[in-house]
C-alpha cells in the first residue's frame, strides 16, 4: 500500500505537474515541496505542515480537504504501532516488601550512599560551563550585533534610492521574501528576532502567521498584515509604501 506521501507524488507527475511550477504558485520553497513528497514532515515549521499540504494539493488539483484528512489518516496510523507496543504489555508481580539485608550487605550499602553523597556535592558546587547556544537558534534575548540580518542587493546602506525593510517577530513566524525580483529568503523567524533588507524597487512577500510579524519601510510601522495564524501571500511593498495584494 502506498504511504500518504507517495501518492501526492505520483498524482502531481500523473498530472505532469513540476514542482518548479508549485513554488512559483505558492512560494513555498521547493526543499519543503521535496520533503512533502518524502514524507519528511519533520524538516517543515510544524505550524505551517498542513498550510503546505493544502497549497500543495490545491496547485495540482486535489481536493484540498480530502487531502487533508488522508494526511490526518495516515499519521494516525503511523502512531498506532507505538501505542500497541506501550499499551500491551503485561506488569509482572510487584513485591512490596523488602527483604532483610545482612550486615555485609548493610555495610556496602552505606558505603555506596556515602559516594552517591560525595558525588552529588560535587556536582552542584563544581564550576558549570556555560552552555554554548547552536548559531541560527535563537534562545536568549538578542544583543543588538545579532539583530540584523543585512541585505544590501547591490545597493550600499544608507544610499538615497534604496528602500529599507524591516521584519521583527514577535511570534514564530515564516517567512519567504523577493528582494526587487532577485534575490529570494526563506527564513523561520522566531520571537524577537529582528532582519534587516534593503532593496531598489519593491519586497515580494508570503507570510505564515502574519500576526506574528511587525513590518517597518524606511522606519515607518506598516498597518499589520492580519491575525495570528494568517496566511498572506503575494504581497507586495513598493518602496514608496504602496502596498499591493
Amino acid at each position: 500500500m502506498e504511504s500518504f506521501a507517495e501518492h501526492l507524488r505520483k498524482q502531481r507527475e500523473e498530472r505532469k505537474v513540476r514542482l518548479s511550477d508549485i513554488a512559483a504558485q505558492t512560494r513555498i520553497s521547493i526543499k519543503y515541496l521535496q520533503a512533502i513528497e518524502s514524507g519528511e514532515f519533520g524538516v517543515m515549521p510544524e505550524i505551517y505542515i498542513r498550510a503546505f499540504i493544502r497549497d500543495y494539493a490545491k496547485a495540482i488539483g486535489l481536493d484540498p480537504d480530502e487531502t487533508i484528512k488522508r494526511y490526518d489518516m495516515f499519521m494516525e496510523a503511523q502512531r498506532m504501532p507505538q501505542a500497541e507496543e506501550t499499551g500491551g504489555l503485561e506488569r509482572g508481580p510487584q513485591s512490596h516488601g523488602f527483604p532483610s539485608l545482612t550486615k555485609t550487605q548493610k555495610v556496602i550499602a552505606g558505603v555506596i550512599a556515602v559516594a552517591v553523597l560525595a558525588l552529588l556535592s560535587y556536582l552542584a558546587f563544581a564550576p558549570q560551563k556555560k552552555p554554548q547556544v547552536e548559531s541560527g537558534l535563537y534562545e536568549r534575548p538578542l544583543q543588538d550585533s545579532e539583530r540584523s540580518y543585512e541585505s544590501t542587493g547591490g545597493f550600499v546602506r544608507g544610499e538615497p534610492d534604496s528602500a529599507h525593510l524591516k521584519l521583527s517577530a514577535v511570534d514564530t513566524v515564516w517567512v519567504n521574501l523577493v528582494v526587487d525580483d532577485g534575490k529570494t529568503y526563506d527564513l523561520l523567524m522566531k520571537p524577537g528576532m529582528s532582519l534587516s533588507f534593503y532593496g531598489k524597487n519593491k519586497f515580494n512577500m508570503t507570510v505564515g502567521n502574519a500576526g506574528g510579524l511587525i513590518i517597518s519601510l524606511n522606519g515607518k510601522e506598516l498597518p499589520s498584515l492580519g491575525g495570528r495564524g494568517i496566511v498572506v501571500r503575494n504581497l507586495t511593498i513598493m518602496k514608496n509604501g504602496t502596498i499591493k495584494w
